[in-house]
């Protein structure tokens, strides 16, 4: 009995040991998956604050060019968005305490300033230098803000620092003396309510739900075959069809046959064989060719499947593949809604990549009024901060579906950057502002 009872102790020992560690790991595991949730929950933030206040960097250059209520309204609104993102951001980041102090007293205060110079400008006041060297600061302070969250986003990304190495570096760019920008008195007018102010349209161009209505293009065209789809998926991607593999189909706002073969897709509209779009995992090698090589490529390849009268704006490279933006113009007017994508490699000059979704959403027939104000009229809502350099006509989508004829004026600032500024050619209010950037990347605005 002695025996059997020592066996039975030692066997519920081993039990119990056996079920602690099984818990034990379990434990583990749980803690594990819930410090990479909350890991992935934290960069998800640090990723949200340096869009925000990139934006607000952004929404504040753009300041310093306006010229109209409509436009200062439209900025306003935007600032305040990135203002409130941001310091949500920062809430979560700092854990409630007040270690982020002055980072968000830059964001209130920006928000609030420019939410007073709106004010000012849509009584009919015109802004004053010290408004603009007001503005401009503001704009500096948010620049280096931006550069340094970014830095922390990217060396935290890379496992560089941990969490709490980011909200400890954040506390010390907060505490640095020289961020802690001194503000005018005109701070202070922006206790009025904001709700006296004009209704604000949020009017930003190319905007994502230009792709959300029924394309204009493609409702009257009649639908084809799988067969006829492959034909010309064919033609689009250079290979031949009997190589083509049917896939899933798109059944988007745009309905598309879908193919594949080694490595490349090739979509193909339902309603009239269009080219919906084109991608290739090639990989690009050495750079052989240059930006204006790739864009004569580019635009020769769209000829060649049907799309004609396209004008190239910008583009971008980027491991080798050189993607190109290419509008319709009607005449002298570009169509910026229009818009294909075009990717070149820069090695061998094959098309890797097109995307014809915006054009196949907007595309239609339009009539440009000639009952426009003169250029020389137009001009004088150019912000007397900006020298006009190029002038030219274009039609440009808003948020709300509409578009809009305008005058696009390419301009430089004082200190040598090329801003767009687009003038309602009816009613002469800023449309839009778009800053250019440059780099060995491509041209991109911004």
């Amino acid at each position: 009995m002695m025996k059997r009872g020592k066996i039975r102790m030692l066997s519920f020992a081993v039990a119990v040991i056996a079920a602690l560690s099984v818990w034990g790991i379990t434990e583990t595991v749980q803690n594990n998956k819930l410090k990479k949730e909350m890991s992935v929950s934290q960069q998800r933030t640090v990723t949200s604050l340096a869009d925000y206040v990139d934006s607000l960097a952004n929404d504040l250059r753009k300041m310093q060019y306006v010229n109209t209520s409509t436009m200062a309204s439209t900025l306003s609104l935007s600032l305040c968005k990135a203002s409130a993102g941001a310091k949500n951001c920062l809430s979560s980041l700092s854990s409630g305490d007040t270690q982020l102090s002055n980072i968000n007293k830059f964001l209130t205060q920006s928000s609030d300033y420019v939410q007073s110079l709106t004010k000012r400008v849509s009584n009919g006041e015109t802004l004053s230098e010290q408004d603009h060297q007001q503005i401009k600061e503001l704009y500096n302070y948010a620049v280096k803000l931006s550069e340094q969250i970014s830095y922390l986003e990217e060396v935290m990304f890379a496992g560089g620092v941990d969490f709490e190495d980011v909200t400890s570096t954040l506390s010390l760019l907060s505490d640095e003396g020289d961020l802690s920008v001194s503000y005018s008195s005109a701070v202070s007018d922006a206790e009025d309510s904001f709700s006296d102010y004009p209704t604000l349209i949020y009017d930003g161009p190319y905007a994502d739900n230009m792709l959300e209505k029924e394309s204009e293009m493609l409702k009257s065209e009649k639908e084809i075959s799988e067969t006829q789809a492959k034909k010309k998926a064919s033609q689009y991607c250079g290979i031949k069809e009997e190589n083509l593999i049917r896939q899933e189909d798109e059944n988007g706002k745009i309905k598309a046959y879908v193919f594949y073969c080694d490595g490349t897709s090739v979509a193909v509209t339902k309603n009239g064989g269009y080219l919906m779009y084109m991608l290739s995992d090639t990989f690009a090698g050495e750079e052989k060719l240059s930006a204006d090589d790739a864009i004569a490529k580019a635009r020769e390849y769209l000829e060649k499947i049907g799309f004609s009268s396209l004008k190239d704006s910008y583009y971008s490279i980027n491991d080798g593949i050189c993607t190109v933006n290419f509008a319709y113009t009607l005449g002298d007017v570009i169509c910026y809604a229009d818009l294909i994508k075009v990717g070149v490699a820069l090695d061998t000059g094959k098309i890797v990549s097109a995307d014809a979704e915006g054009y196949l959403m907007n595309h239609k027939e339009r009539t440009v009024s000639s009952n426009v104000l003169s250029q020389s009229a137009a001009q004088k809502n150019v912000s007397a901060n900006l020298t006009v350099t190029k002038i030219d006509m274009a039609i440009i989508p808003m948020s709300d579906g509409k578009e809009v004829y305008t005058y696009e004026f390419l301009c430089n600032d004082k200190d040598g950057n090329d801003v767009l500024v687009y003038i309602d050619a009816q009613t002469g209010k800023e449309a839009d502002i778009k800053l250019l950037l440059y780099s060995d990347g491509g041209i991109l605005t911004r």
